[in-house]
């Protein structure tokens, strides 16, 4: 009898977990719902509330331990730059890049290459750190610019069709560019080793070995898709051909990120890359498909990944004073390095009209929060550091963004703006 008692109030006491569990994720995800259709109406990113939300659940009432969520963060963490480099591979168009891509390439290589450097080196000069945390927290903060709110401010304030394309182009190379130099350096600081010999090698070789499993893979992928375009489940079925694409890489010794890639552009490049082996594949329906599917995985990666930040947030004065001091600092600088890198990528072109809007679009989002996340996972040093200063980094780029974009729309006349076609 005491044995039938102390089960039922184990399962008692289990259940009130669970529905408690439940009833978060549910406010959670309905106030990221809410965030969301704000940000469409009034063009105020939903980081700020999500945020906020961790912070009140977090550090204010103590519901949840992010120590607590910390392994699970972890996991979601790889999944989600497999997503963002897939997705990212998808937006990457070589018609475009080929046929007048020089100026986003070169905008890409000045803002992610100076931005990466100069937080590096605040990272050393002023906080001390070891160069390969230096550069680590570099390649997390130094460059993203996030499409998911950059896109719809752009078309808001009516820039050029062109303009448009030059950034949500560049937001996409920008993630992929950061997401892989952070996978580089954390490589090399778990292997004890950061000369400059034994970065090129292991970048060489794990590089190497996954080009040539993405292209080989990938392209036994894309027929088979090709097969399976009218079959039920099929974009499942491609989410399991991108883990296994990871796996089988990773396990051969390459970057699975990098072949994840890899697969993306084959697949969102599929017509022109077929056409060159005269063999016709048609899965633009499927493309449509998979981009609908990663909105709503994006939804629900964003809220958690952004929850997660506010719950690591640090609520003491002093801890607010040095985010504030340093991310004011980190913000400064990445605006600096955006400005030079804007006005040399668009010299004597018709975006010049456009360029303090251009210049202004840096908001940082899901890439930077993610990575951010990912150092406590590798139990970097400075790991809580980074993931405050990730998060001061997130909420001013944004906070700049918004505030600037809306002083230019409301000082120029408004005019339509074509749909920029990148699918």
């Amino acid at each position: 009898m005491g044995t039938f008692c102390a089960l039922r109030n184990s399962l008692m006491i289990s259940i009130s977990d669970t529905m408690t569990i439940f009833s978060i994720v549910a406010v959670i995800i309905l106030f990221g719902f809410a965030a969301d259709q704000l940000f469409k109406r009034r063009k105020i990113p939903p980081f700020f509330f999500l945020i906020l939300l961790g912070i009140i659940i977090g550090p204010v009432l103590g519901i949840f331990s992010s120590q607590e969520i910390l392994p699970a963060a972890g996991v979601l963490g790889e999944l989600t730059l497999i997503m963002v480099l897939f997705y990212g591979g998808m937006d990457i168009k070589l018609k475009t890049l080929l046929s007048g891509g020089s100026r986003i390439i070169l905008q890409v290589a000045l803002y992610v290459g100076l931005g990466v450097t100069a937080i590096t080196a605040i990272a050393v000069v002023f906080l001390g750190w070891p160069l390969y945390e230096a550069l680590i927290f570099g390649s997390i903060v130094g460059g993203e610019t996030t499409a998911a709110v950059v896109i719809p401010l752009s078309r808001s304030i009516g820039l050029k069709e062109k303009s448009v394309v030059f950034l949500t182009i560049e937001a996409a190379l920008n993630s992929v560019v950061t997401v892989i130099l952070f996978v580089t350096f954390i490589g090399l600081y778990q292997t004890g080793s950061f000369s400059i010999s034994s970065a090129v090698n292991s970048i060489a070789s794990n590089f190497s070995i996954a080009i040539f499993m993405g292209i080989l893979l990938s392209m036994a992928w894309l027929y088979m898709l090709n097969y399976f375009k009218k079959h039920r489940y099929t974009y499942v079925f491609t989410l399991g051909l991108l883990l296994a694409t990871f796996s089988a890489t990773t396990a051969a010794g390459g970057s699975g990120l990098l072949s994840v890639l890899i697969f993306g552009i084959i697949i969102g490049n599929h017509r022109l890359i077929t056409s060159f082996i005269k063999k016709h594949v048609d899965i633009r329906k499927l493309e449509r498909q998979l981009f609908v599917f990663q909105g709503e995985m994006s939804f629900l990666l964003e809220t958690f990944f952004f929850v997660f930040l506010g719950m690591e947030f640090a609520v003491s004065a002093s801890s607010i004073l040095f985010g504030l001091e340093f991310g004011l600092l980190i913000v400064a600088t990445l605006l600096a390095v955006r400005a030079l890198s804007v006005r040399v990528s668009t010299a004597r072109s018709d975006m010049a009209g456009d360029r303090k809007a251009i210049i202004l679009s840096f908001p940082q989002g899901l890439t930077v929060a993610t990575l951010a996340i990912l150092s406590l996972q590798y139990n970097l040093p400075n790991a809580d550091t980074i993931v405050l200063l990730a998060t001061y980094s997130i909420i001013l780029t944004n906070l700049i963004t918004t505030i600037g974009e809306y002083l230019i729309a409301k000082n120029k006349v408004i005019r339509p703006v074509k749909e920029a076609v990148l699918r």
